[in-house]
């Protein structure tokens, strides 16, 4: 897809970062129906709990921001792992889903993974519906592991 590049992610791109966890996690948290402030500071907490837990469990991972067009759109996580590749996150924000953005970012991460004769491996949700998608790239369900299907491409 013409004008969607990758970059390595910055501090600078912090405020993004939480806007776009937001985004992707604003509708399972209101569905609670909490008060306004309540939803705000679980996000944040739950935003600071996965990136340090990112941080901690891959520590051989690419930090990517995803870009068309020079401005930020979502990001990719890739952990380079001894048993393959791992996409541990793709995130777009909603204004930017349904272009074929993130069908293009596993497109990459399969093409080099399969350069490499490595498989990639990803955790999904039951409901989410990039499942579809991950199924039409080639990935089988290989089990269940706390609630999210794992699935497998091999190379």
């Amino acid at each position: 897809m013409r004008g969607i590049e990758l970059r390595p992610e910055t501090a600078e791109d912090e405020p993004f970062l939480r806007r776009l966890f937001v985004s992707t996690r604003i509708d399972e948290f209101s569905a609670a129906g909490l008060p306004p402030q309540a939803i705000e500071m679980l996000l944040a907490q739950q935003y600071d709990l996965q990136r340090r837990h990112y941080r901690a469990a891959f520590l051989d991972a690419d930090w990517s921001i995803v870009e068309r067009r020079g401005q930020a759109v979502g990001r990719l996580y890739v952990a380079r792992e001894m048993a393959g590749r791992r996409i541990v996150d793709i995130a777009i924000l909603p204004e930017a889903k349904g272009q074929g953005i993130g069908g293009m970012l596993i497109d990459r991460v399969l093409a080099e993974a399969g350069r490499a004769g490595r498989p990639v491996h990803l955790h999904v949700r039951p409901e989410n519906r990039a499942r579809r998608l991950y199924l039409r790239k080639g990935f089988v369900e290989t089990g269940v592991e706390g609630g999210d299907i794992t699935m497998t491409w091999q190379a």
